[in-house]
């Protein structure tokens, strides 16, 4: 700071000399401001030296080194589900159920999944916290829509309920296994062992009548599929209108719509009335089972024809179930009869990691 007073001072001389030495008078005056101005410029330098001092403040914690690299993540776990075919299936068949594999996870949006053919089998590969999306999107996803014939609800005890409908409607071999049937709460996986369906030919044929159960251990005898899955266009999941839980919208085809509705105009015109009036036989046969993978989803009771083409399935699904079931019905149906015939989970090492991104 000395050294920008006499810098100043010197400055102030020079322009003195210049315009000759001032009387006493003057003289005074002159130097009196001169004091004052060098009192203006002193604080005027202090202010911005202060500046100075205070942006170097800011920028230099910015411009500091860095602190210590913090450790990569660990890898994921992955998981891989071994899906292999009930009946030998041939290479283009595989491939094109991978390909449905990968439109349901897209669906979905699971990030970081694959599905590739490993002949015999595809394999399903994707993170393992996604386990239960990528199980729920293996599955067949074939869907008939059937009238109830007979139904049996569960009792709890050994003694059987009641049973709804007429017998007579349904054919000697599937009326042998609706009686041979056991349904309990849950067991929506090994009933089909206990009629013997072995394969998705014996419960998914649209063209015969089949037992099945639902997931409360409710018992039935379906007729033949009138409306096949395959006239299935659109599927969104959305939250029911109806109760508290979330439903998935069907959009069908042209010949589909057409046979949702003749099925649905019988069945009123037939059975309504009655199951109104308390008939409970009635009340059955006046209902549509919506069947998926040979496993009863719901099985509403028809209050009048259904025209427009538009079909809803609901039951207490939960957000993820029904997007789950909706991705599989928009991809349609697996083309082979997948079972799960493996499941395994890895951690992929840091290097491998790298080198994948």
């Amino acid at each position: 700071m000395r050294e920008a007073d006499q810098l100043i001072a010197d400055a102030l001389r020079d322009i003195a000399a210049e315009a000759g030495l001032p009387g006493p008078v003057t003289d005074a005056a002159w130097r009196a401001g001169r004091r004052r101005r060098l009192a203006v410029l002193a604080a005027s330098a202090v202010s911005i030296a202060g500046a100075i001092t205070l942006t170097l403040a800011l920028v230099l914690p910015l411009t500091a080194a860095p602190g210590p690299v913090s450790p990569p993540a660990p890898p994921s776990p992955l998981v891989s589900i071994t899906l292999s075919p009930a009946i030998p299936a041939g290479t283009d068949v595989l491939a094109a159920a991978a390909r449905i594999l990968g439109q349901r996870a897209a669906h979905l949006h699971l990030q970081d999944t694959q599905a590739q053919v490993l002949a015999p089998s595809v394999v399903l590969t994707g993170p393992a916290a996604d386990v239960t999306q990528l199980k729920a999107i293996a599955m067949a996803g074939v869907l008939n829509f059937r009238q109830v014939l007979l139904y049996q609800p569960y009792s709890g005890t050994a003694t059987a309920a009641a049973t709804y409908g007429n017998a007579s409607l349904v054919n000697q071999h599937t009326l042998a296994l609706f009686r041979k049937l056991a349904c309990t709460p849950g067991n929506v996986g090994t009933w089909k062992d206990q009629v013997g369906y072995a394969t998705a030919e014996d419960y998914d044929n649209p063209d015969t009548q089949i037992v099945s159960c639902d997931g409360s251990g409710n018992k039935y005898a379906l007729d033949v599929a009138m409306v096949p899955g395959t006239q299935i266009s659109n599927a969104v999941a959305a939250p029911s209108t109806t109760n508290c839980c979330w439903a998935v919208t069907l959009r069908l085809k042209s010949a589909g719509a057409a046979a949702f509705g003749a099925l649905t105009s019988e069945l009123y015109d037939t059975y309504y009335s009655g199951g109104q009036a308390g008939n409970q036989d009635d009340q059955w046969l006046d209902t549509i089972a919506v069947v998926l993978d040979g496993n009863v989803l719901s099985a509403p009771e028809t209050a009048g024809p259904i025209t427009g083409g538009t079909a809803q399935i609901t039951g207490a699904f939960t957000r993820a179930q029904a997007e789950e079931l909706a991705a599989d019905l928009q991809s349609g149906a697996l083309p082979a009869d997948l079972r799960v015939s493996g499941i395994s989970t890895v951690t992929p090492s840091a290097s491998s990691q790298a080198a994948a991104g």
